[in-house]
């Protein structure tokens, strides 16, 4: 040994880059030595480094040392900066300690031993081990739950595994197996984990009726909540007036009685049957919650949404604004989202803005990710100065606001009507003959008869409404068709009230003119069309950019219907239907002589020769209205950024233009990664290669994108972010439209006094349909069981 010998605890010090202190204190703690003399320090490090210098140690001494020193060093969390030893030859593993620990260290050549450590296998055979992996220790976890609960009542607890930790790793296996017989450890076992398995609630440990009641007690409150949910989701009204033993609800539940006795007997019953109001209330509750974090969590996981709003009055004369979020699935399917009605007390834009903004704070969703607004004209959603969609628009400038196209094709069709005198007098005129049609009980039965002598196979009569969208083109052409029937009703019809009869005599005089005819029949080769398109952007899944196209496919309708074979042909249609009904021959007007401050000149002014060309100024004339009110109506700002983002992916089979691709880059800023999206273009375009310039449209870029699974559209994920912004976009707000409808169907004149509560939990369930009938009932019953503690003994848990 020699010059080894002499070292003292600096040298282990400086291998161990400890202090001198820490290791003394180590070794005094490890029970190596019982004072800090030198001469056991001395003792400490001979028998250490007589170990090293052995290649076959057998001292369990020395070993114990060095091993119960390399512990205590890990324990205390004290690095070893060393040069890492070579892997030892297989022949030189015989008789190697096992490696308990991540620490290596080399002294003088030597092989060095590792240090041990809590292995992961001893959780299979002894699941009661919790180990602390920061200090590198080892407790009982039955035994600390026993201890927490109170139910740990030995005085001779194992203080290592329940307070001070146990880290003696050599040993281990001895350690644990004498736990285990510990007095402590058993009790704790006994206690926490097999009582609990083998036992029940004591009332039901004493009675098996009691058992079976509360089994009862469970089946009948699911035969509860099921009928709730099924009421809710028809939109059928769940109390009655006053008495509720009248309700669909309970004579739904009496209904079901029939077939399982134990409903009657829990209905009879005076406590414990939880069909009250207010029980109804908190199950509503419970399940439109369940749905709404569904909802939220759908959206957040799509990352992008757009707002889509609009406000009416219910029928208790108050003021909702309903609230719809559009996203777009991992399946690149849009989904739009009845969100909730919110009561406001003013329709101002600042309200609304506030209100859309609380309402996206509770779902827990961020403005930053809106991408798009879509409102209808109203100055308090769309005002350029103070507008929501302004308002909106300064917080986060990514959310393009889009003027919902079918309000915009409304206003288009109400602009051409106007400013057509053809069109608007015969409107007209239908709108009266539809006042003293149907505000008439009488003339409406008499219409019905005359009806099924003359023209029994035709159609009923369909009332105009002006602010209806699609239902122009039809009401006029009932009026083509039922010509016949709705002259003779004039004629017999026959009334006191001198105002109601000149409005008839006005209505029939009218209907024997060929210009009324004229006028009927024009609007509807028109509106058919309109109304076609109106129908067709309704669709949940069209995006603002596909509804684009569709405009552009009736505008060129249009454009076929502005020719002279047209007109001859519809005049041919007109003149046969005259010829059908009883209307006046159509004449030319006579010439009349322009006033002489008009003259200029001495050219012979125009005057029509035919009745046919007194007729098509007119046919244009309205069909270039429509055509400059719709091109006018769908020229919208917010479309131009949507526009620069289809023509980068739909050029797909050109060289990629500079421009669009810095104009999207610098709009979107954050959402997509320049050098990623050329290099996806790139690979865009070798797919659609063989494609014809022109030729490639959106929908096949997004069947492409559908057909590719998960990991092959990561290649083109700058691209799906690009066409989730497309499709994130609504073409019209008509979700929010439907969801009035849904409105006046709930909140009836019976049912206005409902709370706003009521009323939202009501229409979450009617409107996600689907998502009400895959409402685990077990777990909304389990919810409202364990909110009260008198609950819990009445049902138990829920399975």
């Amino acid at each position: 040994m020699g010059e080894k010998q002499e070292l003292e605890f600096e040298v282990l010090s400086k291998l161990y880059q400890a202090p001198v202190e820490t290791l003394q204190g180590i070794l005094k703690g490890n029970k190596i030595i019982t004072e800090p003399n030198k001469a056991d320090k001395t003792m400490a490090v001979k028998a250490i480094l007589t170990w090293l210098d052995k290649e076959d140690s057998s001292d369990d001494g020395n070993t114990t040392a060095l091993l119960l020193l390399n512990d205590a060093l890990t324990a205390n969390k004290i690095t070893v900066k060393t040069e890492k030893a070579p892997e030892p030859k297989p022949s030189d593993t015989k008789n190697q300690h096992p490696t308990l620990c991540h620490k290596d260290f080399k002294l003088s050549g030597k092989k060095a031993p590792v240090q041990r450590s809590f292995q992961g296998s001893w959780f299979d055979s002894r699941p009661w081990l919790h180990y602390d992996e920061p200090r590198d220790l080892a407790f009982c976890h039955v035994c600390m739950v026993a201890k927490r609960d109170g139910k740990l009542t030995s005085t001779k607890a194992d203080k290592a595994f329940l307070e001070s930790g146990f880290s003696n790793w050599k040993d281990a296996t001895a350690g644990f197996k004498s736990h285990e017989k510990t007095e402590c450890h058993q009790a704790a076992v006994e206690r926490v984990v097999t009582l609990p398995k083998v036992t029940k609630d004591v009332g039901e440990m004493l009675s098996v009726s009691h058992a079976n009641g509360k089994e009862v007690n469970r089946q009948c409150l699911l035969n509860v909540l099921s009928s709730i949910r099924f009421i809710a989701r028809q939109g059928l009204a769940l109390r009655g007036d006053g008495d509720d033993s009248e309700s669909n609800y309970i004579q739904l539940l009496k209904l079901r009685g029939e077939d399982d006795s134990k409903i009657l007997d829990w209905i009879k019953r005076k406590n414990d049957k939880y069909t009250c109001a207010e029980s109804q209330n908190e199950m509503l509750k419970i399940m439109a919650l369940s749905i709404l974090r569904d909802v939220a969590q759908n959206i957040k996981n799509s990352v992008f949404y757009s707002i889509m709003a609009d406000e009416t009055t219910d029928k208790s004369n108050r003021e909702q604004i309903v609230l719809v979020i559009r996203h777009v699935n991992e399946n690149l399917e849009p989904q739009e989202e009845f969100i909730g009605l919110t009561k406001v007390p003013s329709i101002d834009a600042d309200t609304l803005t506030k209100t859309i903004e609380d309402c996206l704070l509770r779902m827990n969703l961020s403005l930053n990710n809106c991408r798009g607004q879509c409102y209808d004209g109203a100055s308090n959603m769309s005002g350029a100065k103070k507008g929501v969609a302004t308002q909106i628009n300064e917080k986060e400038p990514r959310a393009v606001y889009t003027h919902c196209y079918g309000h915009a094709l409304n206003l288009a069709v109400g602009d051409t009507v106007k400013q057509s005198k053809t069109m608007r007098d015969a409107l007209d005129t239908t709108h009266e003959i539809s006042k003293l049609l149907k505000y008439s009980p009488k003339r409406d039965s008499l219409f019905e008869k005359l009806k099924q002598e003359l023209a029994p196979q035709t159609p009923g009569f369909r009332t105009l409404c002006p602010t209806r969208w699609t239902v122009r083109a039809a009401s006029l052409k009932s009026v083509v068709d039922n010509y016949i029937v709705l002259q003779d009703l004039w004629d017999e019809c026959d009334s006191k009230d001198s105002e109601i009869r000149a409005r008839i005599l006005g209505v029939s005089a009218q209907m024997r003119t060929f210009e009324y005819l004229f006028g009927v029949m024009l609007p509807h080769e028109i509106l058919s069309l309109t109304d076609n398109l109106s129908k067709s952007l309704q669709q949940e899944s069209l995006s603002a950019s596909e509804g684009q196209r569709l405009a552009k496919r009736t505008l060129d309708s249009l454009v076929n219907l502005r020719s002279d074979d047209s007109f001859d042909s519809f005049w041919t249609t007109v003149q046969s239907q005259s010829d059908r009904v009883d209307v006046n021959e159509p004449v030319v007007p006579r010439r009349r002589k322009a006033p002489k401050r008009y003259e200029t000149g001495d050219g012979i002014g125009y005057h029509p020769e035919t009745v046919q060309t007194v007729f098509r100024p007119k046919y244009f004339e309205a069909i270039d209205l429509a055509m400059a009110s719709v091109k006018d109506r769908f020229d919208q700002p917010g479309y131009r950024v949507l526009q620069n983002v289809e023509d980068l992916l739909i050029k797909s089979a050109q060289p990629i233009r500079t421009e669009e691709l810095d104009f999207v880059c610098e709009f979107y800023g954050s959402d997509v990664n320049r050098d990623r999206l050329e290099a996806q273009l790139q690979m865009l375009r070798a797919h659609f290669v063989n494609a014809e310039q022109g030729k490639v449209a959106l929908a096949d870029v997004m069947k492409f994108l559908s057909d590719q699974s998960v990991p092959e559209r990561a290649l083109f994920s700058e691209v799906v972010v690009l066409l989730k912004i497309l499709l994130v976009m609504p073409a019209t707000n008509a979700t929010s439209e439907r969801t009035f409808s849904a409105l006046r169907r709930i909140k009836t004149y019976l049912r206005s006094t409902m709370t706003q509560v009521r009323l939202n939990n009501l229409m979450m369930l009617h409107i996600h349909k689907d998502k009400t009938d895959s409402l685990d009932l077990c777990a909304i019953a389990d919810e409202f069981a364990t909110t009260k503690e008198r609950r819990r003994c009445v049902f138990g848990k829920f399975k």
